[in-house]
């Protein structure tokens, strides 16, 4: 049997919570641009391994990853959260997984008039893996709208990951003209 290895990418903020919950099952390989964001973590769970690089330099990133499975065995499930301004970084991410990826996302991607029926399509080609999409929405209370807090966002992509539903909001993405 192949021992758990998580993959994070964009663990050190709002997947915090994420990374912690996933160290308890096993080793998480964290990928942020400073190593003292991911060393902070270590100290809250020793299974939690920097992957220090900008996962904007794609080839740098496919290295970094190369070496993090090297190390503590191939990535069996991941959670990336990757900024738009990167845009093959995901692709090369989901590329070194042999099992669930979950893909977090804005709430932009749930945007009506912005529909993007081929992203599904591009990582249906990458044999092992199974692409699951994480949209981050808002929450309505007293009359107003608000961004979730890291903690709602933690604890939706949790529950996105135990459900490995295709598609998951956490939050509300609709009404559409009630968003912050």
């Amino acid at each position: 049997m192949i021992r758990p290895h998580a993959l994070v990418i964009g663990g050190t903020g709002m997947l915090r919570g994420v990374v912690l919950a996933l160290a308890r099952e096993g080793p998480v390989s964290v990928v942020a641009r400073t190593r003292p964001d991911i060393e902070v973590l270590g100290r809250d769970a020793p299974v939690v391994f920097p992957v220090p690089v900008d996962y904007r330099r794609t080839r740098d990133l496919e290295s970094a990853l190369a070496e993090a499975t090297a190390a503590r065995g191939p990535f069996t499930t991941a959670v990336a959260w990757i900024r738009s301004d990167a845009p093959d970084a995901a692709l090369a991410a989901a590329r070194s997984v042999r099992g669930p990826f979950f893909h977090v996302l804005s709430s932009a991607e749930a945007d009506p008039a912005r529909p993007d029926a081929g992203r599904r399509a591009r990582f249906a080609g990458i044999a092992g893996v199974s692409y699951h999409e994480v949209i981050l929405g808002f929450v309505r209370e007293g009359g107003r709208s608000r961004w979730l807090l890291n903690s709602e966002i933690s604890r939706g992509v949790l529950d996105a990951v135990a459900a490995a539903a295709p598609r998951a909001i956490v939050g509300a993405v609709e009404p559409w003209s009630e968003r912050p």
